[in-house]
């Protein structure tokens, strides 16, 4: 992505993106040609301090179209956005009027060093991230993961459990910060109407 300091996050805000937006784009150029794959994946909050790292899964048969079943060394493009939308230019005032369309967004794009995990420590992550999304979305049931069933290591045997360890990091949140506080208003104005989540994100973001 293009940088521009006005949209420039920091580390706390890159986490907290992380966290808000796991349903991430996985993407490799084995020899075969470009793959992508798209995966949930947690922030590895146990990373050594100053590490960003990311825990996830592939399936077996798309591990082997990455090239993940071959013997390493292996990268990935990770990707993942929060909410986002359409700015109308009707919608700017002032000295903004006239001026083209935009789209607000937040993204993170990462250049990641791929650790494959051994059986063991797939079960652990596959059990992080069912007991992750089973507390955000249904927290009354208190499913877990027993990792010493037969059946679910079974199951497990057709995944692969991957650490990605995050080496080159581009994150943006564009949020109209280039507009003047008058049609910032008025794009918050029009997205609470037509886009609330995104509204939200501009608000945290100061707008």
């Amino acid at each position: 992505m293009q940088p521009n300091p006005l949209y420039r996050i920091g580390d706390a805000e890159v986490r907290d993106l992380l966290r808000r937006a796991p349903w991430m784009l996985l993407v490799s150029h084995p020899a075969s040609g470009p793959v992508a794959s798209p995966s949930p994946v947690l922030l590895d909050e146990a990373a050594p301090d100053g590490e960003l790292a990311l825990l996830t899964h592939l399936g077996r048969a798309d591990a082997r179209l990455h090239g993940l079943l071959e013997p390493g060394p292996h990268a990935m493009l990770v990707v993942t956005q929060g909410a986002h939308g359409y700015v109308s230019p009707s919608w700017y005032v002032g000295a903004d009027a006239g001026q083209v369309p935009t789209w607000n967004f937040e993204m993170a794009s990462m250049r990641c060093d791929v650790e494959v995990l051994d059986a063991d420590a797939n079960m652990r992550t596959l059990q992080q991230l069912v007991e992750h999304f089973e507390q955000a979305y249904a927290p009354e049931r208190g499913v877990r993961l027993d990792i010493d069933d037969e059946g679910n290591r079974g199951m497990a045997m057709g995944t692969i459990g991957l650490r990605l360890t995050v080496r080159e990091l581009d994150a943006k949140s564009k949020m109209s910060q280039n507009k003047s506080p008058e049609t910032r208003a008025s794009v918050l104005a029009h997205l609470d109407a037509s886009n609330p989540p995104l509204a939200a994100r501009m608000r945290a973001a100061g707008a």
